[in-house]
């Protein structure tokens, strides 16, 4: 049975359009992934928004399938731009999560075996990584890229939205998330994207849920986001209502993750960072060329305490020794990565561990 969906709250915006959107549909070659459509439509409310957040349908995905104190002065590590070879190792005791938009991931890339394998070595650095600008029509994309990224052996899948833009400029494309089998489960529950009846956002956010298969799994939901710069103010603040809304809706899970291309860096989030103790873990620049911050992993950190502290962007200069021109022929955007505990310990585990020790005393 799938779960009702929630409703976003109200939010007061300073004017209401009526453009005319709708996501293209199209179906997958591979039936197990499955697009996200089926969402219902709701009364237009003048100079009011609202989002339903709705289940389009379970993703027919099978993907074979120590609470950590948050130090706020370790927040810097997201200052610097990151070697692939100081990322953090990914062991039974770390996670490793990452972002990337691969600007235009189409033919044109496909065509291209060097660019593909490098996509694929970056998605090869991270136990989950979220994917956005996958703007080709042939669903065939993806699994092709997936064939590069387990060609070694690795047993990478994928869940994957319906193409979603605005009719009127033509534009659409897919958020994906990846993610290594061998450590984490995903997809297996469902994925969603927020739908947007009105809409007020370009591209709805893609959200989907994860949980690491170590002693103590380290459950958690990520909301997958591509912002559209000529709106972001504005679309930053409808971010803030979905965020608040998707940490509702899947209660008690209270691990909500906002990543992706915000378009906008620390101190330009708008509502966003108005969210008690929700704060961007980057804060180095995320483009190829180092000049602006866009893309970013966001967590609640009284929540999130398994978040260990240390984050940061891929260097794509370095990772596959080439110039500028080369890097950018990758993706003008750079990864960006956050690293976590890989288990989850319980409270009531917690306290009982606690009590145990002072019994012993």
């Amino acid at each position: 049975m799938r779960p009702k969906a929630p409703m976003l709250v109200w939010h007061t915006l300073p004017s209401a359009r009526s453009t005319t959107r709708r996501s293209s549909h199209s179906h997958l070659v591979d039936s197990r992934h499955t697009e996200v459509s089926g969402m219902r439509s709701i009364p237009f409310y003048p100079m009011m928004v609202l989002l339903l957040i709705g289940l389009g349908g379970y993703l027919g995905c099978d993907p074979g399938s120590l609470k950590l104190p948050f130090d706020t002065s370790a927040l810097t590590g997201g200052d610097t731009i990151t070697s692939v070879s100081s990322l953090p190792a990914r062991d039974g005791e770390r996670l490793l999560l990452g972002s990337f938009n691969l600007e235009r991931l189409g033919p044109s890339k496909l065509s291209e075996p060097t660019t593909m394998e490098r996509i694929a070595k970056v998605i090869q650095q991270f136990d989950v990584i979220a994917l956005q600008e996958i703007t080709s029509k042939d669903q065939t994309t993806l699994p092709q890229l997936l064939k590069w990224v387990n060609r070694s052996g690795r047993k990478y899948d994928y869940v994957i939205s319906e193409r979603i833009g605005r009719a009127a400029s033509g534009y659409y494309e897919q958020y994906a998330f990846v993610f290594d089998t061998e450590r984490v489960n995903g997809g297996k529950e469902y994925c969603y994207v927020v739908q947007d009846d009105l809409d007020v956002l370009h591209r709805e956010p893609f959200v989907g849920r994860f949980q690491t298969k170590g002693r103590y799994p380290f459950g958690f939901t990520l909301i997958n986001i591509h912002t559209d710069p000529d709106e972001i103010k504005y679309e930053l603040d409808v971010l803030a209502d979905v965020f608040i809304n998707v940490r509702s809706f899947e209660h008690p899970e209270d691990d909500v993750i906002l990543l992706g291309d915000l378009n906008a860096g620390p101190g330009k989030l708008q509502r966003l960072e108005q969210i008690r103790n929700f704060v961007p873990l980057i804060h180095a620049p995320t483009n190829t060329r180092g000049t602006k911050t866009l893309d970013n992993i966001m967590i609640d950190t009284q929540s999130t305490v398994e978040f260990t502290g240390r984050s940061g962007t891929i260097n794509l200069e370095e990772m596959f020794r080439v110039d500028l021109a080369g890097a950018e022929d990758i993706s003008d955007h750079l990864p960006v990565w956050a690293e976590f505990s890989f288990n989850e310990t319980p409270t009531s585990v917690s306290a009982m561990a606690g009590a145990a020790g002072r019994t012993r005393r």
